[in-house]
């Protein structure tokens, strides 16, 4: 069954610049997501937990 689905995704005539496009875009969701979601973040939880030291 998926030697049938490789035979037709190949036959497709999909390119390799059809990948290339696609993995960059990949990479560039992931590089988007660190810059969006977990930089901010990770500097919010930082702050906050400097702001909250505990004292000893």
């Amino acid at each position: 069954m998926a030697f049938h689905f490789l035979n037709l995704f190949l036959s497709a005539g999909a390119s390799g610049q059809v990948a290339t496009s696609s993995a960059v875009g990949m990479i560039g969701s992931f590089l988007a997501a660190g810059a969006l979601v977990v930089a901010p973040a990770a500097a919010a939880l930082i702050w906050v937990s400097q702001k909250d030291a505990l004292s000893r």
